[in-house]
């Protein structure tokens, strides 16, 4: 399957066809990464990122009553 560079901008783009899209399972929005093999690049979707914010949030909201306790005390 062959697709064809475009310019946008200062950037190059290449679509990714659907079908391509839906065999690796990636998402809009989603990272994805190239990895170059010798004269071959590989797409795959990236490893996720460790989001400490995100994180974060998530314990405050997991623990949120235990630690007010904890402030009252």
């Amino acid at each position: 399957m062959n697709v064809i560079l475009r310019k946008t901008g200062n950037s190059t783009v290449i679509i990714i066809p659907h079908q391509i899209k839906e065999t690796f399972g990636a998402e809009i929005r989603e990272e994805i990464e190239f990895v170059i093999l010798g004269n071959n690049v590989i797409i795959r979707k990236a490893e996720p990122k460790f989001n400490f914010d995100k994180e974060l949030e998530k314990a405050m909201n997991q623990y949120d009553e235990l630690l007010k306790e904890l402030v009252d005390k």
